[in-house]
């Protein structure tokens, strides 16, 4: 099952939110989940999960969760859900909840929206809702790629299922190749994480998905499955987080 779950928040204060608060939320929610699931996803690889926060104004504020790990999935839901107050340490901040929405699909309901509809769209645009980057020959990315975006996103979908998967180095170059970036609206940001100064991009892209049908429905699949996982680094720590939507 993929899962949002957007919590409204406001808080008192001279304080300004950004999505550099994203890596605080994480620290929270470490505090906030069982010591045993905290350890586990410490210690694992591919974070299960994405999340990120948004400003929405003047105080207030929308921290988003994205996930997609069935068990991992439970832990988080039964702690944030109740939430009624987050309290971010090392801002002396106490936020109050004031909204929390949770969003579910199914895997045949997500999968239906790509491979039941008669014909399969081939224009999509990704925005870049905080920095996003990849690490590429031991640098920073400071402009998306095709095989960056389809690299990113394989992996953790070939976690989420196994019956349509892009876990094969063939699918996933095929897949890049037949995507082509038709427009662009990006800037450089860059994302602060304890002493740590990552550069990377926001705004957004539009590609065009060329090629045989069932490759374009995949694709589309994949793209989509970004809003759930997050796209390029650290987007357990507020990075990458996007929203993707079919362009007619």
């Amino acid at each position: 099952m993929l899962q949002k779950i957007i919590i409204q928040c406001k808080y008192e204060g001279d304080q300004r939110a950004s999505y550099n608060w994203g890596s605080l939320f994480h620290g929270f929610l470490m505090r906030v989940l069982p010591a045993e699931t905290a350890a586990l996803l410490h210690e694992s690889v591919l974070r299960p999960f994405s999340q990120y926060v948004r400003p929405l104004g003047t105080q207030q504020l929308a921290w988003n969760i994205g996930l997609w790990d069935a068990d991992i999935a439970e832990c988080i839901v039964q702690a944030v859900m109740p939430l009624s107050r987050i309290e971010l340490e090392q801002k002396g901040i106490i936020l109050e909840v004031c909204g929390v929405q949770r969003i579910t699909l199914t895997e045949t309901e997500y999968f239906n929206r790509f491979f039941m509809c008669q014909n399969p769209c081939r224009r999509y645009e990704i925005e870049f809702l905080t920095p996003c980057t990849h690490k590429q020959n031991g640098n920073y990315a400071l402009f998306p790629s095709l095989e960056l975006i389809v690299g990113s996103l394989s992996r953790r979908y070939s976690a989420f299922v196994q019956d349509i998967s892009l876990d094969d180095s063939n699918v996933m170059q095929e897949a890049a190749n037949h995507m082509r970036i038709v427009r662009y609206s990006l800037r450089s940001a860059v994302y602060y994480l304890d002493n740590t100064k990552i550069t990377g991009y926001t705004g957004k892209i539009t590609l065009v998905l060329n090629g045989p049908e069932q490759l374009a429905r995949l694709s589309g699949a994949l793209l989509s499955f970004a809003e759930y996982s997050g796209l390029g680094i650290k987007t357990a720590l507020g990075m990458g987080g996007v929203r993707v939507n079919q362009v007619s």
